[in-house]
């Protein structure tokens, strides 16, 4: 009799097991491990980055007078078109790991960067700079997401965060003056 209380113990036993890993609440978002998270965050800031810099030096060689047959020129569209690939690549791989906020925030980037084709001179330089803030908001919102910051019953980590940037404040001074 002990065999099949035993079998019956354990046929229970997965059957139990089989309901339980098949409930999964509705309406509860799910994100990837931090990890794969950290790897698309910093993909798509490594394409936001690899984007800007093609576009600054061909409207650099626009205004100086190049033309568009120019090998250079050409090499540099190419790339500006790797970029772009790479870049569409990088938030699709964040809108499927991340939640909500920091997809939100990766939108912004990509909002504040995609007049970059049609401006020039002073219009350029703005959007830059509107990209490069919105970047710094994903990228706060990202290390928001992953836990970087210290939390505040972390007393000694916070307290070795102050005394290093007081000393980087202090060796800033001393090499200004």
């Amino acid at each position: 009799m002990e065999p099949i209380s035993a079998a019956g113990i354990k046929a229970g036993g997965s059957i139990a097991s089989a309901l339980i890993n098949r409930f999964k609440p509705a309406g509860v978002a799910r994100t990837g491990s931090p990890e794969d998270r950290a790897q698309a965050y910093r993909r798509f800031m490594d394409a936001i980055n690899g984007n800007i810099l093609p576009s600054h030096w061909i409207r650099q060689l626009h205004s100086s007078g190049y033309g568009s047959q120019d090998s250079l020129v050409s090499h540099l569209l190419a790339r500006q078109t790797e970029a772009n690939i790479e870049l569409m690549c990088a938030l699709d791989g964040v809108r499927l790991c991340a939640p909500e906020y920091v997809i939100a925030k990766a939108e912004d980037v990509m909002k504040a960067w995609a007049p970059n084709t049609e401006v020039d001179g002073q219009e350029f330089t703005a959007t830059v700079q509107a990209a490069t803030n919105a970047r710094m908001a994903f990228l706060n919102a990202a290390r928001h997401d992953l836990d970087y910051n210290p939390k505040w019953w972390q007393f000694l980590a916070r307290r070795k965060e102050k005394a290093f940037l007081k000393s980087q404040t202090a060796q800033t001074s001393r090499s200004a003056s």
